[in-house]
């Protein structure tokens, strides 16, 4: 019931509310010209490390086994009657 209620509110409110465009183009421009001077100010990333994948392959197989915790898996036990 309360959330019917809060529901017809709300669509009575959005149906009130005048409706206008997004903006206008001068708006527009502006945040375009703002996202183009935000994305000339950042530094370029950096795309990769350079490695080819069998470069990567053959230093991962050549590292060894990893030092830390190792998972082990047991069989499950059937159940007992």
């Amino acid at each position: 019931m309360k959330t019917s209620f809060h529901l017809a509110l709300l669509l009575l409110a959005t149906l009130n509310a005048p409706l206008s465009a997004a903006g206008s183009d001068d708006k527009l421009d502006a945040a375009q010209k703002l996202v183009e001077r935000i994305s000339e100010a950042q530094p370029p990333r950096e795309t990769g490390s350079g490695r080819t994948p069998e470069q990567a392959i053959k230093e991962y197989k050549e590292s060894g086994r990893a030092s830390g915790y190792h998972l082990e898996i047991h069989p499950v036990p059937p159940p007992a009657f």
